[in-house]
């Protein structure tokens, strides 16, 4: 049985925009018999938002247990102890932390834990309210740091800069749970999942979450954040229909 990890920002769509072909070559792999797993570092949604946002957008349907994402890997991390937990972030990072059962503080001063991800609405209040929590001894995890995401008008500021600012603030660095780091490759290989292909358009974490994997094997596609051909992948594709093609031809 294939197995194929797919990176979705950048390889299946940008922001609300089909990349050209990604929806057939995600219906050839599912036609072929492949296992298709998505894995994101995006932190803003829940696993039955992505799902939906991929049918919505390739009318492909896949269940929810087909994604995960770094909050679902941030709250792996969590001792029974660490709640409550103080959020920099949006619903994927809260809807994680509910349905597992942490409590979620605005205090500073009652947080055990700081989880930070990508927040569109962060202020200056928030960023200080997180760093003071994590001064006075919150546990502080990242769910990721990826310092950009590709959206259709270009690339953003992703997770890592408001991660980066609490850190400074704080005078300690996080512990990062999403792509390429060993919370996320905990989580994927829970589920039984030993080879694979790995499927996405950023170096330093897509194509090194396979690295980091024996058994795994990388395609980097060069639709979203990385541009250029590397070494680094074992192959390279310039979409997500070419890499299903090297897929299908087999290792």
């Amino acid at each position: 049985m294939t197995t194929v990890l797919c990176d979705l920002d950048g390889v299946v769509y940008r922001g609300d925009t089909l990349i050209a072909g990604s929806d057939l070559a995600l219906r050839r792999l599912v036609e072929a018999g492949a296992e298709v797993y998505f894995v994101t570092n995006n932190s803003t949604r829940n696993p039955g938002h992505v799902v939906e946002k991929i049918r919505r957008l390739t009318g492909v349907r896949f269940p929810e247990d087909r994604v995960f994402t770094s909050p679902q890997a941030g709250v792996a991390m969590l001792e029974p102890d660490d709640g409550p937990c103080l959020v920099v972030g949006e619903e994927g990072i809260r809807d994680a932390l509910g349905e597992s059962g942490f409590a979620i503080t605005e205090d500073p001063n009652a947080a055990r834990t700081v989880m930070v991800g990508l927040d569109r609405q962060v202020d200056y209040r928030r960023i200080a309210d997180a760093a003071d929590a994590v001064r006075r001894g919150a546990r502080f995890i990242a769910t990721n740091d990826d310092p950009t995401y590709p959206t259709s008008d270009g690339l953003e500021p992703g997770a890592g800069s408001m991660v980066a600012a609490i850190a400074v603030a704080a005078g300690r660095p996080a512990e990062v749970a999403g792509k390429p780091h060993p919370p996320m490759r905990r989580l994927i290989r829970s589920r039984g999942i030993d080879r694979a292909w790995v499927i996405g358009d950023r170096l330093d974490t897509d194509i090194a979450l396979a690295v980091e994997e024996e058994g795994w094997l990388s395609i980097l596609v060069l639709t979203g954040v990385t541009l250029q051909p590397s070494d680094a992948a074992d192959l390279v594709a310039a979409d997500l229909g070419e890499a299903v093609d090297l897929v299908l031809a087999g290792p």
